[in-house]
């Protein structure tokens, strides 16, 4: 889309070339349009023609004899460019909403390379990051030496491959928002949203949490990331916002504690109790004119009623 030396953000725009190509035809437009040269509206055109007009006559008291020529040709050359000129603008507009409605419909398919990425990335990081066997700084790693070491300058040579995709994933988002959704994504990112999911705020270290809100990552923090099995690249605002949303609200509770999933559960159906007929139950006699249908058998006796004052006074 535009002029990056992020190659993650290259590689990931290059996967939807049209989106290259119509944004390559509106900068021709805007380059048409700034190189067209500048010239009269038709009205003003002939405003010059009589006010030349008047002039001659004030100083000579003579009416140029060809005004009416001069003042058709002017009109006439200024219509030729008038209409170029409003072409050349109406392509302008044209062909940056096309760019635009391009860059937003495919904006999710180069959300989701990035995300393929960043599992590519954090699977070597995973891998790299149990070699390393409890080394935490680069002093240790070369005091371990052997596998440890290979590790350490693995994850190492990694951090610039996961910081290079974490710049382009905020980089796509922005191009394809409004200006509020990106005051609300700055904020987002400033306190660390965007980078993993299904995992409330509280429940992350202090200083994992730091890194992710100066975004100043470390070999410690990408393998924290990678064994996490959270991170993610949001493929649009709204996954960005529930992603957020999720990591912040309350916990609820129920009598057995905290609830952990909130999904609908299916019950068992329950079985029906079965109909109580009682000794002083009827069978309905819905026609006069037949005879009067047999007691239903009992299954059930009615309980004696509570005593009340009535039977007392």
């Amino acid at each position: 889309m535009r002029s990056t030396t992020n190659p993650e953000l290259t590689a990931a725009w290059a996967t939807v070339p049209d989106v290259a190509k119509a944004q390559e035809r509106h900068e021709a437009a805007v380059k048409l349009r700034q190189d067209f040269p500048c010239g009269k509206t038709p009205a003003e055109a002939l405003a010059d023609v009589r006010a030349e007009a008047v002039a001659t006559f004030t100083d000579t008291g003579k009416w140029p004899s060809t005004f009416g020529k001069d003042a058709a040709k002017a009109h006439a050359d200024a219509l030729v460019w008038e209409a170029e000129a409003l072409a050349l603008r109406n392509l302008e507009d044209v062909t940056k909403a096309a760019a635009e409605d391009l860059r937003d419909s495919m904006s999710v398919d180069v959300l989701e390379y990035l995300d393929s990425r960043l599992t590519e990335i954090l699977d070597a990081a995973k891998a790299a990051g149990e070699a390393l066997g409890g080394v935490t700084s680069a002093e240790q790693a070369i005091e371990a030496g052997g596998d440890a070491l290979d590790a350490w300058r693995r994850l190492t040579s990694l951090l610039k491959d996961y910081s290079n995709v974490r710049d382009a994933q905020w980089d796509v988002l922005r191009a394809v928002s409004g200006e509020e959704a990106r005051m609300g994504m700055r904020r987002w990112r400033d306190a660390g949203h965007g980078e993993v999911k299904d995992v409330r705020v509280d429940e992350i270290p202090s200083h994992i949490t730091d890194v992710m809100r100066t975004r100043a990552y470390t070999v410690e923090y990408l393998v924290w990331v990678a064994q996490s099995g959270s991170a993610f690249v949001p493929t649009s605002y709204d996954d960005l916002e529930f992603s957020v949303t999720a990591s912040l609200e309350p916990v609820a509770y129920d009598d057995h504690g905290p609830i952990v999933d909130l999904s609908p559960r299916v019950l068992p159906a329950r079985e029906p109790r079965p109909a109580q007929t009682y000794t002083h139950s009827r069978t309905p006699h819905m026609d006069a004119s037949q005879p009067t249908p047999a007691r239903p058998k009992a299954n059930a006796s009615h309980p004696d009623r509570e005593r009340s004052t009535t039977d007392y006074f």
